[in-house]
């Protein structure tokens, strides 16, 4: 749970206010600032597999140990760095941190649960420390702005420093972890095993509509924002009405799941809300103008509190214990290029001056009531 929390704490104190330091204190143009984040993301979200089966093959403890090592350089070197070749390694350090140490985080997490009532409460505590660490991360990254962009580097790499000692101290190695070895665990076999694993492969595709969902909060929230002619401080209070619902409803919403609906019928209506909360976009309400945000954070948040956490905890559903980093790696992976495709095709759509936005706001709740039935099939065919 520290982990959870220090992780998204220091990754939300610094990045939120990366393009700006960028662009105005080191004076980089918005195609250089663009190639920064995204290598930032590739090197993330496209080595998740090889963070994931490294976890596997050398042990989940010792992965997330290195990757908050890694993460300590990349954001000194973030902080501290005025060239853009020097940038641009801290960049991919950083994204690359998270590539090891995630996976196999989820992993440690999975492992150590006794059946899938523990996953589904760890998973959730985990979600909800990590709501914490995102609503008070860009608080103290905001105070340190202020002062230095150098500031907010040293602290977040100080506060992973702090991270890597706590865990190398307290964090307990899995001893009952199934290491991968000898030549049947090649690497190579084991992704074409993954691969062939339909009921996971559909099972992952259906999930990418969390991902798809999750990352127009970085650009279709702004674009409707800007587009209906209102300041960035309407999207802080989406993202503050986000969080504050997450801190105080993730562990009530859990409990209520586990005794009532389900967790099949929870992951389908969390994706139905998520798609559906982007209907809010398409009128206003005349009482308080900007209201149908709040409307669409709070529908949006509980979607997420529904199916996020049940998500991850399903993971192990699908696979045999030595190979859960790679599962999840798998898993992060093919979401992190959905969220790709889906940014680049609703980011054209938007720039098109012949596409209708209203459109791209009802594909998206036909999306999440498509994938949210395909979701409750493959869950409810293994339960069955």
């Amino acid at each position: 749970m520290i982990n959870g929390f220090t992780f998204n704490l220091g990754f939300y104190m610094l990045l939120p206010y990366l393009a700006d330091h960028l662009q105005h204190t080191l004076g980089m143009t918005p195609w250089h600032v663009g190639l920064v984040i995204g290598l930032r993301v590739l090197s993330q979200q496209g080595m998740f597999l090889v963070g994931g089966t490294l976890g596997d093959y050398l042990g989940y403890k010792r992965l997330i140990l290195l990757g908050c090592l890694v993460r300590v350089g990349g954001f000194l070197a973030l902080g501290i760095a005025s060239s853009l070749p020097l940038i641009l390694i801290g960049a991919f350090l950083t994204g690359f941190a998270g590539a090891l140490f995630t996976p196999s985080s989820n992993a440690y997490l999975a492992n150590e649960a006794s059946d899938q009532v523990s996953r589904d409460r760890i998973f959730s505590m985990q979600n909800w420390t990590s709501e914490a660490g995102m609503f008070l991360g860009p608080l103290l990254g905001i105070a340190l702005f202020h002062l230095s962009f150098v500031w907010v580097g040293i602290s977040a790499a100080g506060l992973f420093l702090m991270l890597f000692l706590i865990q190398w101290r307290y964090l307990p190695e899995l001893i009952g972890q199934e290491k991968r070895q000898g030549k049947k665990a090649f690497f190579w076999k084991q992704w074409l095993s993954m691969l062939s694993n339909r009921n996971f492969v559909m099972f992952v595709l259906f999930a990418c509509s969390f991902h798809l969902f999750f990352h127009q909060l970085y650009l279709a929230l702004p674009n409707q924002v800007r587009s209906s002619g209102y300041s960035a401080e309407v999207i802080t209070w989406v993202f503050i009405t986000s969080s504050v619902l997450a801190i105080s409803m993730q562990l009530p919403i859990s409990r209520w799941i586990a005794k009532t609906i389900g967790n099949a019928h929870a992951m389908r209506a969390g994706m139905i809300l998520m798609g559906f909360s982007f209907l809010f976009f398409t009128f206003r309400i005349e009482m308080l103008s900007w209201g149908n945000f709040l409307l669409f954070a709070t529908c949006f948040s509980f979607g997420s509190m529904m199916l996020l956490p049940l998500l991850g905890s399903h993971v192990p559903k699908f696979c045999p214990k030595s190979e859960l980093g790679s599962y999840y790696g798998l898993y992060s992976c093919v979401g992190g290029v959905a969220a790709f495709l889906g940014n680049f095709i609703v980011g054209w759509l938007l720039s098109s001056d012949g596409v209708d936005a209203q459109w791209i706001w009802v594909a998206f709740a036909v999306i999440g009531v498509l994938a949210g039935q395909g979701i409750y099939r493959q869950v409810h065919a293994i339960q069955s």
